[in-house]
């Protein structure tokens, strides 16, 4: 999680695992968490306002399933992605 989302979370926090372990209780596994990250981090990485979401009290919470089932967005085009100088 933190290589996808830039950040620095501790993997041994009290609160994280009691999250991971609350959704793996659930019968989310491995894979699960991360396609969650990855959709998550696709979708708010580059957004000022929601990249501060992107945190296991956020990723691993309540809305966990939904964020599972959500749909790709497909590529988001960013400025870096065209040439600009034709």
């Amino acid at each position: 999680m933190n290589s996808q989302t830039h950040s620095a979370y501790r993997t041994g926090s009290k609160k994280t695992k009691k999250l991971i372990r609350a959704r793996w209780l659930e019968g989310f596994r491995l894979d699960d968490f991360k396609k969650v990250i990855d959709l998550k981090s696709e979708e708010w990485l580059y957004d000022p306002y929601w990249r501060k979401f992107l945190r296991p009290e956020t990723l691993f919470g309540t809305r966990f399933e939904s964020y599972l089932n959500q749909k790709p967005l497909g590529k988001r085009m960013r400025k870096e992605d065209f040439n600009l100088d034709d």
